[in-house]
């Protein structure tokens, strides 16, 4: 059973409009909702991520850990990557559930943090610079 629905855009930050005319906002686009993109056994989809998950899935993870902001060494910690799985999944507001989480994890390990490291991939955050540009009512106040 295979459910496609398109992830949905979250503007996290909106332009704020005053000050000085030409004033440049910074405006995050996260991209929420959904499913994982690729499934937990698409380890292939990614040459990088399927190489260095396979034959050295620590170091994967530790790379995961230090793109989700934790300490560089945080994987080396008992439950980390199952804390990790479920952090990255609500952050990103995608379907799933602690038990499918806690499977993924402590059934097929590699398999897991490659899935992670490919989610990451595919939802990096991208930065839109907006240049506010002054109304005519401004020009005349």
């Amino acid at each position: 059973l295979s459910r496609s629905h398109t992830a949905a855009l979250a503007v996290v930050k909106q332009p704020v409009r005053g000050g000085a005319s030409g004033r440049t906002t910074l405006t995050t686009v996260v991209q929420t909702g959904g499913d994982w993109s690729s499934g937990l056994f698409s380890v292939c989809r990614d040459r990088r991520i399927c190489f260095c998950g396979l034959f050295c899935p620590m170091c994967l993870e530790c790379d995961i850990a230090r793109h989700y902001g934790e300490c560089f060494c945080w994987p080396l910690l008992p439950g980390s990557t199952f804390a990790l799985r479920i952090g990255i999944r609500e952050r990103h507001k995608m379907r799933g559930t602690l038990c499918e989480d806690w499977l993924a994890v402590h059934c097929c390990w590699p398999c897991s943090i490659c899935q992670v490291a490919r989610e990451l991939k595919m939802r990096t955050y991208e930065l839109y610079e907006i240049s506010a540009a002054p109304s005519t009512k401004d020009a005349f106040i």
